[in-house]
């Protein structure tokens, strides 16, 4: 019942991890596969018993490689591009080429969506490093099948690793992946600000020719574009309102109500005691986060 439990717990980790990691990519936020570099570095050292170090901290993006063992001769790439691809770009990089030459071995380790045809298929190897596609590509189900082979001692001290670091390096990932969603939010508010200044009621162009059809087509037209970058606020928003705390979370809901009233007002004027003007501590909101983050 034991090692039923350690695997059963091992798996649910490592699927969460999996998850975690293909959703962040399909919105281009990779950091948690950065920060799982150092954690699969701990993982392997205990699942295979090498002594991997993580090539990045001392060479930043270090050509095709990112973990490597001197002492058993080992490379290791981690990636979230589980392709065929992504390993001949790696295997035809000249710095492997020595490494060959001093009987290095490499290997990959896919992390986040899996791909399980990638081990039957034929690489081009041009340096001849030591590299056989079943044995040296390392898919979720091949971690699972090493960590069934481990004593249960083995096991669970593993258990007790990721319990440690996966907490860990989701909070590294997530104030990340928060900072992101500003930056990106902070730009949209800009081009809002930029067309408003430009073509909105209160610009140079309404102001000298209110009532001109021109005038008025350039608003209606640019408008539709502040409608559309509110949308994406709002839906950055609620897609990772976890990672925002209270208080923050009362920012947007009165972006909310701006927004709303913003797209019904143009529809049906609303007396202006209805209608919800931006809220400025809105855009201060989103700076002083962006702020706070530089000065950690």
């Amino acid at each position: 019942m034991k090692r039923k439990n350690n695997f059963d717990s091992f798996l649910e980790r490592l699927i969460f991890l999996n998850r975690e990691i293909e959703l962040r990519g399909k919105l281009n936020f990779n950091d948690l596969s950065i920060h799982s570099e150092d954690f699969y570095i701990k993982l392997f050292n205990h699942l295979l018993g090498l002594n991997l170090k993580n090539l990045n901290t001392v060479k930043p993006n270090a050509e095709a490689i990112d973990l490597l063992d001197t002492e058993n001769k080992t490379i290791i790439q981690v990636t979230a591009t589980c392709t065929k691809q992504k390993i001949e770009n790696t295997l035809k990089k000249e710095v492997l080429k020595s490494y060959a030459d001093r009987n290095y071995s490499i290997q990959f380790i896919f992390v986040g969506a899996q791909n399980n045809k990638i081990k039957s298929e034929t690489f081009v190897n041009p340096f001849q490093i030591e590299f056989v596609g079943r044995k040296n590509i390392f898919l979720t189900e091949d971690i699972l099948r090493v960590f069934n082979t481990l004593d249960v001692t083995s096991q669970e001290n593993i258990i007790e690793l990721i319990d440690l670091e996966l907490p860990e390096m989701i909070l590294l990932d997530n104030k990340r992946l928060k900072k992101d969603i500003c930056i990106e939010m902070s730009q949209l508010l800009n081009e809002n600000k930029l067309i408003w200044q430009n073509y909105g009621p209160n610009s140079k162009m309404a102001v000298i020719n209110p009532l001109e059809q021109t005038t008025l087509d350039f608003w209606n037209f640019r408008k539709q574009d502040i409608f559309d970058n509110n949308d994406k606020i709002l839906e950055l928003f609620y897609k990772h309102e976890n990672l925002f705390d209270l208080e923050e979370r009362k920012g947007f809901a009165e972006f909310n109500e701006h927004a709303f009233s913003f797209v019904a007002n143009d529809t049906t004027r609303l007396d202006s005691n209805v209608y919800k003007v931006f809220p400025k501590r809105f855009s201060e909101l989103i700076d002083n986060i962006l702020k706070g983050d530089e000065d950690k």
